[in-house]
């Protein structure tokens, strides 16, 4: 857990407060989590940016709590342990149930609206003319059945869920159709390290985290295919917070410009450009896809 950072006068934090049912500002804090999708590093640079740029706008005591894993992520805020919380698509909507309708989504990134996978091949796979760049994943299909594929985490939206979703659009049995089935990495981060030193043929991941790699790593893990568009990422909030204090953090985040260097910090830990409002309305398309898996009996 982290050392919060205070930012403000106890009157402020009172008014905040207030609306949220509370009593004592001393005694008070804004607590956020989310999702450990990247590498440890990259985590800390949220953490520090959301409690200094959020403690300063909102005037309250700010601490994000790390979470273990994806499931932790979601139990935290379920059981009011944490106020809001980063999620992707899938961690939304199950944030969202976790706390039985009573918290919403309220920012996103403009980009998560239109967000995407990316598949990724080994260069040594690609250059011994194995697999290389394709169409459509029915192209795919055919190649991979000698290869070795990794999702990542098997709770993530870019990196497991609608890769997965795609795949068996397209005829693709991620457990039978590839070598030795389908595998999955913690994050991001792994699945491009594992293609990129060859321990994996093929992945999915996150495509702003291939897009912020190195050249280096690039040239390891060539990319060979990107997905349609899909919603993704959101900032959860629970009801509690009250009507004031949320419309105030949603503020905070939708006023962020890449063009003010006093932003620059949050929106890159963000990895944005620019937020928009949200409405929890704008997921569903993310529940009917994990209910089509699960009818299936593609999820557990």
């Amino acid at each position: 857990m982290r050392t919060p950072l205070l930012c403000a006068v106890a009157a402020v934090a009172l008014t905040l407060w207030t609306a949220c049912g509370g009593t004592d500002p001393a005694a008070k804090k804004l607590r956020i989590s989310g999702i450990p999708d990247s590498a440890g590093t990259e985590i800390d640079a949220l953490a520090a940016a959301v409690e200094t740029y959020l403690g300063e706008q909102l005037g309250v005591e700010v601490e994000y709590v790390n979470a273990t894993n994806y499931d932790a992520a979601v139990a935290m805020i379920g059981s009011n342990k944490v106020d809001l919380g980063w999620f992707g698509g899938v961690t939304g909507v199950d944030a969202v149930d976790a706390c039985r309708g009573e918290a919403r989504m309220i920012a996103t990134r403009q980009k998560d609206l239109q967000f995407k996978t990316y598949f990724i091949a080994n260069r040594a796979v690609v250059d011994a003319g194995r697999i290389g760049p394709v169409d459509s994943l029915e192209a795919l299909k055919p190649k991979l059945e000698g290869l070795s594929f990794s999702f990542g985490n098997l709770r993530s939206t870019s990196g497991h869920i609608m890769p997965r979703h795609f795949m068996t659009a397209a005829g693709i049995d991620p457990e039978g159709g590839v070598k030795g089935g389908a595998k999955n990495q913690d994050n991001h981060t792994m699945t491009l390290d594992m293609v990129a030193d060859g321990r994996v043929d093929v992945g999915a991941l996150n495509y702003t985290n291939y897009e912020q790699a190195s050249d280096e790593k690039k040239q390891q893990a060539v990319k060979i295919y990107e997905t349609p568009t899909y919603v993704d990422y959101c900032l959860v909030a629970r009801d509690s917070l009250g009507e004031e204090l949320i419309a105030k953090i949603r503020d905070a985040f939708t006023q962020l410009d890449a063009s003010v260097a006093a932003h620059r910090a949050m929106l890159d830990a963000f990895k944005a450009e620019r937020f928009s409002a949200a409405e929890s309305s704008q997921w569903q398309m993310i529940r009917d896809v994990v209910k089509g898996l699960q009818d299936r009996g593609l999820l557990k």
